[in-house]
């Protein structure tokens, strides 16, 4: 069942409807606070598109993460395409995180413009395993709800009208993450004023193959991405990125990649964050990627035993090894991720990953 949308002046809203959902309860929205998310103002048609996902309940010991479906507004009224060069986005306190992917391939996650897919469908990757990422943020702290992100000069991402996009929504309220106030988001998409900005493409990429286990207790993981064209001598730049692990994770280090085995060295280094709750967000960059090649990160961790013991944690674990391992899956509280978030100019559909 789809929520009714109400638009006002480039602005949309969901309210709080029907969902699809894996269960039978409804989020309740959350208690009235002050305004938790400062300097994501409403737009005009002629600035851009305002999304917004209105306050929701995060209760103690829950995990909340939803899928919300929106197409993409007919900004310049004539069914042309829409070339957006800014973003801000902006959410409450103890957000997990936030990712805007456009909708490709569809597997068990579906919805139309309005709906919102509850639990369930939402928490498996596999189901936007295809699905271009669009942006994506973790950034909640009171002093910093929103990141602001000009893309850079003569870049732009393109959106066609009636695109269908779809903004996932984590938070958790648990032992080690909290949720003070309920969840919200909000999203700005600017309006570029450049006739023919330069396309810019992303990649979102799982290293998915992690243990982290009680009788291995500090291991690393790494992951590698190359891009490449039909285009002899193209120069590929990467202008935004940033990682997630969750509160095992120690160390997130990203690289540019020669296509070669090496591990890159520590003084090529461009990213690294040591917060798995509020990793930071790396922009305005110009890093150009070495000829065949692309981008390598590296996970660090560090076993930590589970606050509620390692039941929960065995469970999940494939290959039920008996020994509280953490393993890849969208539970911050008893598994791990190792993911790496890219954005870079031009665009490209020729990128492989191992």
């Amino acid at each position: 069942m789809a929520r009714a949308l109400r638009s006002l002046l480039g602005a949309t809203t969901l309210s709080l409807a029907a969902v699809t959902s894996s269960s039978a309860c409804l989020p309740e929205p959350a208690p009235p606070v002050e305004d938790q998310i400062g300097g994501v103002e409403p737009l005009t048609l002629e600035q851009g598109w305002s999304l917004h996902i209105p306050p929701f309940a995060v209760p103690p010991g829950v995990e909340v993460q939803d899928c919300y479906f929106f197409a993409f507004p007919d900004l310049n009224g004539d069914g042309s395409d829409v070339w957006i060069d800014r973003f801000k986005m902006g959410q409450r306190t103890g957000s997990h995180h936030m990712n805007v992917f456009r909708v490709n391939t569809i597997v068990n996650l579906d919805g139309r413009d309005g709906d919102v897919v509850q639990g369930g469908e939402c928490r498996i990757s596999t189901n936007w395993a295809d699905w271009p990422l669009v942006m994506n943020s973790q950034d909640s702290l009171p002093d910093k709800p929103a990141v602001d992100w000009q893309l850079p000069d003569g870049v732009a991402q393109k959106f066609t009208p009636g695109e269908l996009l779809m903004v996932q929504s984590h938070y958790v309220n648990a032992d080690l993450q909290r949720t003070p106030h309920g969840g919200e988001v909000r999203i700005n998409f600017y309006k570029s004023a450049v006739a023919e900005p330069m396309e810019m493409g992303s990649l979102f990429a799982t290293q998915q193959s992690i243990r982290i286990c009680e009788s291995r207790p500090q291991v690393s993981f790494d992951g590698a991405c190359a891009f490449s064209s039909t285009t002899p001598g193209q120069t590929f730049h990467i202008a935004a990125m940033n990682g997630h692990f969750h509160s095992r994770g120690t160390r997130f280090r990203m690289y540019p990649w020669d296509g070669g085995i090496d591990h890159p060295g520590e003084d090529t280094r461009m990213y690294e964050s040591t917060a798995w709750d509020e990793p930071p967000m790396a922009i305005g960059l110009n890093v150009v990627v070495p000829e065949n090649g692309g981008v390598w990160w590296t996970c660090d961790y560090q076993w930590r035993a589970p606050v509620g013991g390692c039941r929960e944690v065995d469970e999940r674990d494939p290959e039920q090894a008996d020994d509280c391992c953490y393993t890849f899956g969208t539970s911050a509280e008893h598994s791990e991720h190792c993911n790496a978030f890219v954005y870079y100019w031009p665009k490209t559909e020729n990128v492989f990953c191992n």
